[in-house]
């Protein structure tokens, strides 16, 4: 798709050179970084004040060897993570004063950088290198582009576009060692390689966020910093190339099947690239009026339920944490209000998390805020959505409010990327607030990427809202999968129907099963979950897991009740004849799961009280 637009034109010429491309002021523009609004330079600088004095963390090797020892990759991450982090806080800050007060930090900073033996993460030598597998430490000629590497590279790359007056007034040599190190680290090996599995063009290998994600930071290095004409045009059409791998295997609805949270590095990266190879172009190299980029962008808005809360299947968070100036720059580009209008509607940026640093996100998020703020703050809400294709859909009692009933459901298969068993998962929240839940996923170990992942007890069906036969739960692989998914809208109700027999084998016994999802609009609105199950032999080893971020209280014969918000519930009735319902309150000690649901989840049980062979069972979801 780029690479054919390219060919309408005569290539040289195309693209502006690094003196020319100017995506937004640099620090010597003080009219425009004086115009920065009072409360961003507040954020900033006093962000940065805390870290004047900062002594920049060893990274240590007994930390990197931690991965294969022990499991562990944050020891080595956070101190990798900390200091790219207050680099970035120091470079806005500098922007935003102009005074000079932090240079001496930065450049501190920059050194620590390109002195570090690799700016590849530990998890590379377990799934990037092709030799050495069994090496425990990195070495200065392992030079792999890879998530961290890629990163690292653009934040350096824009502190040197940010910076570099101010740099060459102490001395040439702290842009020069950025360009070396850019270029030697990861430009040239970018060029020299075409069998990194998430470029796209080794055979039958998928492509996920990687793509986007490694190819905008590659991107912004070839933009910015290569002097050498040649090979600065062959880098451009080599991320091109790949890009176009990316969107021609993504699905054609829009859904990015890892969920919101790693949208922002999917449909969000492959935003970034096209709005800088747009902007490198003079425009002439522009394809966001092509129906798969529009829906990569409308999907976000899609998937959104209420503030940071979003549809979280598979590894993403449920507060998946919007990024204003990707969405709302998205959505201009595409001239979608509504994206517009999920991006303006975002609260302002955290910043002082100590982890990836996008810089260049950063600077844009700052110079467009005036433009966000002037357009509105109520994010769209739409009413219905169906991804056909992904097999995902979503249904709000209230076209353009969170107030009332919000379900979500999936069809897909397990094989997807970051993948959990859940096919024929759902969500329900009320009110713009969580009631039935996706758990997402703890802090990522080596576990995660390993053969062992589906040993994890949130990804395995079991612990999601879905049943488990005979003990017997949803197995991983594409195979695992659902059939005849559809949707309709008939009256003011919503409704998908799937069968999820084949994501289970054979020993769990299942001849068919077929699962709707429905949302009744009407006086008294309601969620409706409705099974009807064959099997090739009774059993009374069947049972739902439904989980819920809410203590249950037992209601009426027949139902129980959740409380999602003081004072207000909704009752969840059930078959009492054939079902028996009990539950646990499962502890939660990991960080990241904390972040989004708190201390403690619920896990209710529907047991059948008798072997069963075939049958219907239903729950209702009601607010009271």
């Amino acid at each position: 798709m780029l690479l054919e637009k390219v060919a309408k034109l005569e290539l040289t010429g195309v693209f502006l050179s690094a003196d020319q491309l100017k995506p937004f002021p640099n620090a010597a523009d003080r009219g425009a970084w004086n115009d920065v609004s009072s409360e961003a330079k507040e954020q900033w600088v006093s962000l940065a004040e805390q870290y004047f004095d900062f002594n920049w963390p060893a990274l240590k090797m007994e930390h990197y060897m931690a991965l294969k020892r022990k499991g562990d990759i944050h020891g080595y991450l956070n101190p990798h993570w900390e200091r790219r982090s207050v680099l970035g806080f120091l470079a806005i800050a500098e922007c935003i004063e102009g005074k000079g007060r932090y240079l001496d930090q930065i450049i501190n900073g920059v050194f620590c950088i390109c002195e570090e033996t690799s700016w590849m993460q530990p998890m590379a030598n377990t799934y990037l290198q092709k030799v050495n597998l069994g090496e425990l430490l990195p070495d200065e000629a392992d030079h792999i582009v890879d998530l961290s590497s890629s990163e690292t590279a653009a934040l350096l790359t824009w502190t040197y576009y940010l910076l570099k007056e101010q740099f060459d007034s102490i001395s040439p040599r702290i842009g020069q060692r950025i360009e070396r190190e850019v270029r030697n680290r990861v430009l040239m090996p970018y060029l020299e390689h075409d069998d990194y599995w998430w470029m796209g063009f080794l055979e039958g290998v998928r492509v996920n966020n990687w793509n986007p994600w490694c190819n905008s930071s590659v991107l912004m290095g070839f933009l910015v910093l290569e002097k050498d004409a040649f090979i600065r045009e062959r880098g451009i059409l080599k991320v091109m190339r790949s890009l176009d791998v990316f969107i021609a295997t993504h699905s054609p609805d829009g859904c990015c099947d890892e969920g919101p949270m790693y949208w922002s590095r999917s449909g969000g990266s492959l935003y970034d690239c096209l709005e800088l190879l747009d902007l490198a172009s003079s425009h002439k190299v522009n394809i966001f009026n092509e129906p798969i980029v529009k829906e990569i962008g409308r999907y976000l808005y899609k998937v959104h339920i209420h503030g940071d809360y979003c549809v979280d299947f598979a590894d993403g968070d449920a507060k998946a944490g919007m990024q204003g100036d990707v969405a709302f720059g998205y959505g201009k580009c595409i001239k979608d209000d509504n994206l517009m209008q999920l991006g303006a509607s975002t609260s302002r940026r955290k910043v002082g998390a100590i982890d990836w640093f996008p810089l260049y996100r950063y600077i844009r998020d700052i110079f467009q805020e005036k433009e966000r703020k002037s357009y509105g703050v109520k994010a769209p809400y739409v009413r219905d959505s169906w991804m056909a294709h992904a097999q995902v859909m979503t249904a709000r009692e209230t076209e353009g409010s969170e107030k009332g009933l919000y379900l979500a459901a999936k069809g897909g298969h397990n094989l997807e990327s970051h993948n959990h068993n859940d096919v024929g998962g759902f969500i329900v929240y009320a009110d713009g607030l969580p009631v039935l839940i996706d758990l997402g996923t703890e802090a990522y170990t080596s576990q995660t990427f390993s053969p062992q992942r589906f040993e994890l007890w949130y990804l395995q069906s079991a612990y999601h809202n879905l049943p488990t036969v005979r003990g017997v739960m949803q197995q991983d692989g594409g195979r695992f999968r659902a059939k005849q998914a559809s949707y309709r809208q008939f009256g003011n109700d919503s409704e998908m129907q799937v069968d999820i027999s084949e994501a289970y084998p054979q020993e769990a016994g299942i001849i068919s099963w077929s699962r709707s999802f429905r949302l009744v609009r009407d006086k008294k609105a309601a969620v409706e979950i409705t099974d009807h199950y064959s099997l090739n032999e009774p059993t009374d080893e069947l049972y739902f897991s439904i989980m819920t971020v809410c203590e249950p209280v037992q209601g009426k014969s027949g139902s129980f009740i959740l409380e999602y918000d003081p004072g207000k519930h909704v009752v969840v009735r059930y078959d009492a004849e054939s079902f028996i319902w009990n539950f646990e309150r499962i502890e939660l000690t990991d960080k990241r799961l904390q972040s989004n649901w708190g201390n403690a989840v619920y896990r209710i049980l529907l047991k059948a009280r008798e072997p069963m062979i075939h049958g219907t069972a239903k729950i209702n979801l009601m607010r009271i």
